[in-house]
């Protein structure tokens, strides 16, 4: 934690500064992914953190957020307080280099107090605990505009076939609209939909096993599943007449911005497949229900149940302060999500953060 003779305010690295200074001289140094939209609902939820102990937060985002943290760490003097950490494995790394301290008592207390109990032991490492869950993501989903979809009588699909079936008829449909929004655009983390598709495909296509042994290493791409949720991605998303823009926009727009055509007043797509957390993308005011909606990924058999792919965020700490470990604590407790969960896009495996506020 960065201790100085300026007050600092709460600094989004796309966004700018805001106006919200703070009296305190100590300044905490939060890094993340987060930006525009996401940045300013995380910043939101820290206001009351703020108020309550006179201490100020900077929060910085980055679109090549894990090449700018091992850089940060690497460093040995640019490290921030607390990181959120978008990938499993690169908090295994941390840990394994011995870079983030462990949660102290009252941050666990408060991950025992609010997350499932089998949560809590998943996240021991030799009988201490380095990370706490942060924001939770629901992948499988698949956003279109109810009332396109009635204008031109598509229905939502039940099944994988279904939805191959849907996709060639948008795409023969003589009007502008593709059947997709899709971009992979994400500085050096590019490529991260493409693989979000696959990784859907595949425990669609070979089931939960297959999937686990992938995702493990265990199987490789040359696999028959894997190979054919590739091919199936190709026919789906990639070939020609697909996606809105065709391969140049694919490759060239930021995935922040991918669901653009989707809600043009002459809709480009048809449908933008993407995770829970992209309602922070979209055009302020949108009534998810009533503008935009979503089916979950069909399967392959309408009769047994719809598989999900999920993720989430973890948050570590990089310095023992004992303010930094308040603020720990805090993004722990139910206080630290429920502005976010009110705004739209926040999702949380916790037991007491009211979704539905």
């Amino acid at each position: 934690m960065r201790r100085t003779a300026a007050t600092f305010v709460v600094c989004l690295a796309i966004a700018g500064c805001g106006a919200n200074a703070s009296d305190s001289e100590l300044t905490i140094d939060v890094f993340g992914p987060y930006r525009d939209a996401e940045a300013d609902n995380f910043a939101a939820s820290l206001q009351q953190f703020e108020d309550d102990t006179g201490l100020t937060v900077r929060y910085t985002g980055s679109a090549d957020f894990v090449t700018d943290l091992r850089q940060r760490v690497e460093s040995g003097i640019s490290a921030p307080d607390i990181a959120i950490v978008p990938q499993p494995g690169v908090v295994d790394d941390l840990i394994a280099a011995d870079r983030i301290v462990a949660l102290d008592d009252t941050s666990v207390q408060e991950l025992r107090d609010n997350y499932p109990a089998e949560l809590v032991e998943q996240s021991m490492t030799n009988g201490e605990i380095f990370s706490a869950p942060g924001r939770e993501s629901i992948k499988s989903l698949v956003w279109y505009r109810p009332s396109v979809f009635e204008e031109h009588g598509w229905e939502v699909p039940t099944t994988l076939d279904e939805l191959g079936t849907l996709v060639e008829q948008i795409a023969q449909d003589e009007t502008p609209i593709a059947p997709w929004c899709f971009a992979m655009q994400s500085g050096s983390a590019t490529g991260w939909t493409a693989t979000d598709w696959v990784e859907d495909l595949v425990l669609r296509i070979g089931g939960a096993e297959v999937y686990d042994e992938w995702a493990a290493g265990e199987r490789g791409f040359d696999d028959p599943a894997v190979r054919d949720a590739l091919v199936t991605f190709d026919e789906l998303v990639l070939g020609a007449g697909r996606t809105a823009g065709g391969l140049r926009n694919i490759l060239q727009t930021d995935v922040t911005r991918a669901s653009g055509p989707l809600f043009g007043n002459d809709p480009g797509c048809a449908m933008y497949k993407q995770a829970s957390f992209a309602e922070s993308w979209f055009p302020g005011g949108t009534v998810i229900g009533t503008d935009v909606d979503f089916f979950v990924l069909p399967g392959t058999d309408p009769s047994a149940p719809t598989p999900l792919v999920a993720g989430g965020d973890s948050l570590v700490q990089f310095s023992d302060d004992p303010d930094v470990s308040r603020l720990m604590a805090y993004l722990i407790s139910p206080e630290g999500s429920e502005v976010w969960a009110e705004r739209g896009g926040f999702y949380s495996g916790s037991t007491t953060v009211d979704l539905d506020t």
